[in-house]
This record gives C-alpha cells, structure tokens and sequence, in this order.
C-alpha cells in the first residue's frame, strides 16, 4: 500500500464491476491517469482493477493492461491468475508477461502459450507476449528454439529489434521508452544497462526492477525510487532496495538515489539519537524534492517513532509529525505534537481536519480559528481547508468560513472536463463504487488531490464518503493539504 502501511482502508464489495462491460471499463480508464499522482488513488484503483472475477476474457484484458500500465503487478498477477484458471487462450501471453514481471521467470517459461500467440495481432502487450519464447529459449541455451520463436513474433507484427540484435550478438540501441521484455533482452548483452535506463523505463519495468536483487545497484536504487515516485511500490519495498543496493553500490557512486540508499542502510546503526534524527531529516527533506516524501516517510516510519522519548530528540518534533502523518500512523502523529509543544500547535489542525470526528478535532479546529484570525494561514490554504472540512461533512466554524471569505476563492487548479462532475455525482448517488473511483480520479487530473480545482476536490471528497469509501476521502483531503501545509516554523 503505497500510501502508507499505518493509513486506514475500506472494503471493496466483490462485484464491484457488476454492469460494467469491457467497454465501459475502457472508457472510464481512458480519462484517469495511470500511474496515479496520488498515493491514495493508485493503492484504490489498483485495488479496484484487481477485485473480483471479471465476466469476460475482454474485462480482464482490459484490467490486467490498466494494472501493468500502472505498474502495479502484484495485483494485476492475482486478477490473471484468476481468470486464466480454464479460461481463453488469449490471456495467457499476458499472464506470461506478468510472471515476469514479478520475477518469476522459471514460472512464465511454463505457461503454455499455445494457440495464444498469434492472436496477439489485438494489441500492444499481446505482442509483446511474442517475444515470452524468445526469451526463455536464449536463457535456457536452446538458441535455435529463439531463432524459430523470434521468425514467430516478427512475422506476427512483434517489435524484434532489440531481441534479434542481442541473438546476433550485435549492440541494440536503447529505446526511448524502455519495456520489461527490452530490459530483460538488453541484459543478455554483453553490456549490462546503466543507472540512466532508469529515467526511461515504464511502469511495469519500474516494478521488476525495484525488486530485481540481480540488477546493477546504482540501476536498481534509481529505479526504486521512481517507482516510488510514481506510485508503484511502497515504502517498505523502497527500504528493502536501499538497504540491498547500499551494500553493493562502489564508493564511487554519488547519484542522489545512491546517497541516500547509503544513508538509509547506515542511519539505523548511527552511535546517536542525534545523527539518527538528523539522518531522518535529511532524508525527508531531500525526498521531498525527488517526489518521493511519502514513500521514505513510510520507510522511516518505524524508526522515527523510537526517537520520541529521547530528550535528544526534542528538536526533531516537526519531522517526526510529518513521518507519522504521512505513513499514515495518525496515534504517533498527535504525540509528536503534544512533544513538540506550542510551537508546532499548528499541525493538530492539519489532522483534525481530516479526522474531523476525532477526539482531538473540537480542540485543534478552535486553535484553528485562532490561527486564521492572527492571519496565520495563507488565504488559499484557508479556503483549502474549509473546502475540505465541508466535503467531510463537518459544521466548520463560523470564524473559519469568515476569515476565508475575506479573500476571493483561489481559481487555481485544473478543471475537469465539461460533464465530469456530473457524471461522478450520477455514479456516486447510483452507488457504482468501481465507476466513482475512477471519475475521482479523472476530475482531480494529472496532479491530483494536491492541484486540483477546488470544486473538483469538493466533489471528489464527497463522492467517495458517498459510495462509503470514508478512509479514502479522509486521505484524499489530507493530501490536498498536505502538500500545502507550511513548515519549519513558518506558521
């Protein structure tokens, strides 16, 4: 769960496609961005994509693609190995492709494809199932069964560049877009692919590679933390790359993803609380600006929590809430807070206004009001945290409404299509959990909850607490002020 293993999550009803054909899914993929810019977003459509069984062969093609194309692979395996179990031919060049995905290649090998192949003329990852064989018959040393395997995927529409000039022997030259079956291909090569591919690979190649113990390190740490980045892998597979390519990464590597795995495997042996906490705010505060705050916050989760008692740690305050919030753990956030004192009284109102029934929130939403009338909250963020306190269904203090309406609301963020938010309305009072999740997704756009419009974000809140996706919703608004919530000691 990339957005936190401490972050609560609702149940998904089993049919929750139920009226939902190929086509429609198709549609609804069509205008939500994959892989999502919201840790929240893309743990609930991935979650979505891979509950129940689909109806059709089509249905779970289209399912499987979205998954892959998110990198999302452990779910996108468990829908295929569902829907392969007797059923149509055709699935299985795509389930093959996922097995190797996840890195078991010796199982992919044993798919039989059989009368899978040809149809792989339909589309883009059925082809590319083509070149499974070739793969498994060049690392399994049977070079002629390749050679025949490649004929086979060229003659049916396959893109063989890369796999015929590794079976000659000749230099491929690297794509600008780099796929799981160009990877695995290049690495047959004489020159193993360097750290940069990185910055090339797609979703699904992200995914292997975070997890692939055999990969150069320097690779393999940048690949992680893309993946991280985008949404694919959670803190903890974050943490489990650093710590393994750390060991393996030459004194000489000095990329930022190769420092802070260096500092990540060796900041949990540091002889003091002090370079402890400190490592943990350098590694915060250089994640942010690689996009992957949410992620290391997650990893480092554990760890920050044992410094609390520490009075080393005092000064630590203000990253330990922001670790805890962001991963998730809401119970270590508030103590934080309270160790912090006075100073950082500010925070309790980032997280009474996305648990507004708490127990804490009465009070933190009355120091809030202080802090609007003291000027204290910038404008947009106040008309932020309004619009996310009403969505939630909360009586926002008058004071509150007041202050913002001193100043015009923000026309700042993307505007979703004409027809969106109707649309998410009419599926959300219809209760269509599967379609609302998705048409959230679409009206938030590129960025998500943290650029969004403010009307697409009111709505999108609302949508989910409508279909009882209440964690969800209570997430989705603290990212969208989160990522605008000042900090150290700017408040």
């Amino acid at each position: 769960m990339p957005y936190g293993a401490g972050a609560a999550s609702s149940p998904l009803p089993y049919d929750l496609w139920r009226g939902v054909d190929a086509a429609g899914l198709e549609a609804l993929l069509k205008g939500a961005p994959l892989p999502s810019p919201s840790p929240v977003l893309a743990d609930l459509m991935a979650r979505a994509l891979a509950t129940g069984d689909a109806d059709s062969a089509d249905e779970a093609m289209v399912r499987a693609q979205a998954l892959r194309q998110a990198g999302r692979i452990d779910e996108a395996l468990a829908l295929l190995q569902r829907a392969t179990q007797g059923g149509p031919a055709n699935l299985l060049g795509t389930y093959a492709l996922t097995l190797l995905a996840s890195g078991r290649a010796d199982q992919a090998c044993e798919v039989n494809l059989g009368d899978a192949l040809p149809s792989g003329n339909d589309g883009t990852f059925a082809k590319e199932a083509l070149l499974v064989p070739v793969y498994c018959g060049a690392t399994s040393g049977d070079l002629a069964g390749a050679r025949l395997a490649l004929q086979l995927a060229r003659d049916n529409g396959a893109d063989v560049g890369i796999a015929a000039a590794v079976l000659a022997q000749r230099r491929p030259s690297v794509p600008r877009q780099v796929g799981l079956m160009d990877y695995l291909f290049l690495s047959l090569g004489k020159q193993r692919p360097e750290a940069d591919l990185a910055a090339k690979a797609e979703p699904e190649l992200l995914f292997f590679l975070a997890r692939d113990g055999t990969a150069p390190a320097e690779l393999r740490a940048a690949a992680a933390e893309r993946a991280a980045a985008l949404n694919i892998i959670s803190g903890e597979e974050l943490a489990r790359a650093y710590r393994e390519t750390a060991k393996a990464l030459p004194k000489s590597a000095q990329a930022p993803s190769a420092l802070r795995a260096k500092l990540f495997a060796s900041f949990e042996n540091a002889p003091s609380v002090k370079i402890r906490a400190e490592s943990i705010m350098a590694l915060l505060a250089s994640a942010r600006d690689q996009g992957i705050e949410a992620a290391i916050a997650e990893a480092l989760a554990q760890a920050s929590a044992k410094l609390m008692q520490d009075p080393q740690a005092a000064s630590f305050a203000e990253t330990g809430i922001r670790v805890a919030a962001l991963a998730g753990d809401e119970e270590n956030a508030w103590a934080w807070i309270d160790a912090g004192g006075e100073r950082l009284k500010n925070f309790e109102l980032l997280l009474a206004a996305t648990d507004p029934l708490g127990s804490q929130a009465e009070t933190a939403l009355a120091h809030g009001v202080e802090l609007a009338h003291s000027g204290a909250l910038p404008a947009p963020l106040l008309h932020r945290l309004v619009t996310v306190l009403d969505a939630l269904d909360y009586n926002v203090p008058i004071p509150l409404w007041d202050e913002a309406n001193k100043t015009p609301q923000p026309d700042e963020g993307e505007l979703p299509p004409t027809g969106a938010l109707t649309r998410l309305k009419e599926a959300a009072d219809a209760g269509e959990i599967g379609r609302t999740i998705f048409l959230v997704a679409a009206v938030l756009g590129r960025q998500g909850p943290k650029g969004a419009h403010l009307i697409a974000l009111s709505d999108s809140i609302r949508a989910l607490k409508r279909v009882g996706l209440d964690a969800e919703a209570r997430r989705l608004g603290f990212e969208a002020l989160y990522a605008h919530w000042p900090w150290r000691g700017k408040v």
